[in-house]
């Protein structure tokens, strides 16, 4: 029990801890204000949504939960890509990502408390597990903040690239959500990597909560994944020779 909490905690706080950090990276100001807001509006939505759970499992036969993530990772998308292009200033859609995330992280971990406290020793096991895997979640996005931080000393732009994966993951949570409720085919896996890299382990934890990492990917994922990159990559430089060509 206490493996399994640490090991399910940590894979759905990476992807929010990094994601975060990113977003943090990407405020020039008010770094505080922004981290202070982010986790108030994300404990705000779970703590909301938490007693409608039950109801929202039963919505959509059954697919309630898995359309409301599809809605969250479709939010996200759209605030990066706003976030690519310049739009608008980095603090708002830069919000809507991590409160898109929070809502996922939170509510997955909260079914999992859920379930997995059973007994007053799972109990134990539970707690002492999610606070192992916050720590552990802590301890890398504090590494991973003073690698964005060192890389945007360098190049600034290169934060902004820093997004293009994390938003191709968006396309390819949800088109795997798609694929789970039966409104999309499942395909067969194009390959299988876990023999490399195995999603299990320490390296595979952390590239699937940065960019999605799929051992044993199909034909849709992948096919969503790379046109999310290329279209969104072709979007981002296109705006930003345009933005170096109004400022000469």
């Amino acid at each position: 029990m206490l493996i399994n909490t640490v090991l399910l905690v940590t894979r759905e706080l990476l992807p929010l801890l990094l994601v975060l950090v990113l977003m943090l990276q990407l405020q020039p100001a008010q770094k505080s204000r922004f981290l202070l807001l982010s986790v108030l509006l994300s404990t705000a939505l779970v703590l909301l949504l938490a007693p409608w759970l039950a109801l929202l499992t039963q919505l959509a036969a059954g697919n309630g939960l898995e359309l409301l993530f599809i809605g969250c990772y479709s939010v996200s998308l759209l605030a990066l890509t706003a976030l690519l292009t310049a739009k608008a200033k980095p603090f708002m859609p830069a919000l809507l990502v991590i409160a898109a995330q929070g809502l996922i992280c939170g509510i997955n971990i909260l079914l999992y408390g859920l379930t997995g406290i059973g007994s007053v020793d799972k109990g134990d096991s539970y707690w002492l597990g999610a606070l192992l895997a916050l720590g552990i979640g802590l301890s890398i996005a504090v590494l991973w903040f003073h690698l964005l931080d060192e890389l945007k000393r360098r190049t600034p732009a290169l934060l902004l690239v820093m997004l293009l994966p994390v938003a191709a993951r968006q396309t390819s949570e949800a088109l795997a959500l798609l694929q789970q409720t039966g409104w999309l085919p499942g395909g067969q896996a194009l390959w299988d990597s876990s023999v490399v890299i195995s999603e299990q382990s320490e390296a595979g934890v952390f590239l699937q909560a940065w960019f999605g990492y799929e051992a044993t990917p199909d034909l849709i994922q992948l096919t969503g994944w790379l046109l999310t990159l290329i279209l969104l990559s072709a979007l981002g430089y296109r705006c930003y020779i345009r933005r170096v060509k109004n400022e000469l």
